[in-house]
């Protein structure tokens, strides 16, 4: 009984100050928030997120996940990435399954970025670019043989992960219409996806010097999922864990007309996973899942059992871990589902 009260702690610790389930079910009303507060004495990174998990072959699914600054969490933190000092470092995994196993960028903020305080123009070198302001973004990313450019128009609909005094993380469902074009073959594309923000100190604001991997907040495993249903409803799944006890794990479902409902009777279980370790930039072996399951109950009564196999290669540089694909199949309120997902993981638990 001892030990299942101590594993309980972090997750109700951090419920007590937690408004995010307050805030679910109502329009989006703080534009004013998305802002990359690269200088700011109180917020060490920002993240500025783009993700569709349901692309036509051989692209699968898209990605844009940056932190801008450095969180001082040990799943998030890569410091083989850093070209100067934490505050003012940057980083962005995006692409597609196509791209594979580009591209991962670490940028000095300073020198090889331009963020605009009022969010306006947000660019990492030449690769990366998001433009605009609150409800209209427009997203474009680059390199040898790969061009993406879309037009995002963000809803009201917004899912809060976490949202208090000190952090606040969100995801907005969103609509996109565009291109990609790779090695001289171009697809139009359209469809929903989300677009998502974060802020939050870090332990770099009282010393801008990286920390030791001990000395950094001992968040050691990660995953989030997005599903765009058949039925044009968007399911976001998540679990975070602090050396190795979940702090939230949740399922949020949200569509055009209707505002996001939140699951905390949310299960995920890795099944099998691959048969071979993936490698980091700096030597970092991480299991990673091959099969997996999530669950969502409500009042006890199941709502919906997803299994996903990861049939894309896994792509480096969600924070120490990667961004993939999916095929799933599954049962939503008594009605067979199936397709495609988008996986982020990250696994840095010691045995």
């Amino acid at each position: 009984m001892i030990k299942a009260l101590l594993r309980q702690l972090p997750a109700t610790a951090l419920s007590k100050i937690d408004r995010a389930d307050a805030a679910q079910g109502k329009p989006f009303t703080q534009a004013d928030i998305l802002v990359p507060e690269v200088n700011s004495r109180y917020y060490g990174w920002t993240h500025y997120g783009v993700m569709i998990p349901d692309l036509p072959a051989p692209h699968r699914f898209f990605s844009i996940m940056s932190v801008i600054g450095t969180p001082g969490a040990l799943a998030f933190d890569t410091d083989h990435a850093l070209k100067t000092s934490p505050r003012n470092n940057a980083t962005v995994v995006c692409g597609t399954a196509a791209t594979h196993p580009s591209h991962f960028g670490g940028y000095s903020i300073a020198g090889q970025c331009h963020m605009v305080a009022d969010g306006s123009h947000i660019q990492f070198g030449e690769e990366v670019t998001i433009t605009g302001q609150y409800p209209n973004y427009t997203v474009k990313a680059q390199w040898a043989g790969f061009e993406l450019s879309i037009e995002l128009r963000c809803t009201d609909k917004v899912s809060w992960f976490v949202k208090n005094p000190v952090y606040d993380h969100l995801s907005l469902l969103s609509h996109y219409s565009g291109h990609i074009t790779l090695h001289g073959k171009t697809l139009h594309i359209q469809g929903a996806c989300t677009f998502e923000y974060a802020r939050c100190p870090s332990p770099y604001l009282l010393r801008n010097q990286p920390l030791a991997s001990q000395l950094k907040v001992p968040l050691d495993f990660f995953t989030y999922h997005v599903v765009n249903l058949p039925n044009s409803e968007q399911l976001l799944m998540t679990q975070a864990m602090v050396k190795g006890v979940p702090i939230i794990t949740a399922a949020y479902m949200r569509s055009s007309t209707a505002y996001s409902l939140t699951y905390r009777d949310v299960q995920f279980v890795v099944e099998e996973y691959a048969a071979d370790e993936l490698v980091s930039p700096d030597g970092i072996a991480m299991k990673v899942p091959s099969r997996f399951r999530w669950e969502i109950k409500k009042n006890g009564a199941h709502v919906m059992s997803l299994q996903g196999v990861v049939d894309t290669p896994l792509t480096y540089g969600l924070g120490s871990g990667y961004v993939g694909g999916y095929s799933y199949t599954g049962e939503y309120q008594g009605q067979a589902i199936a397709g495609p997902g988008y996986i982020e993981y990250i696994d840095r638990r010691v045995g």
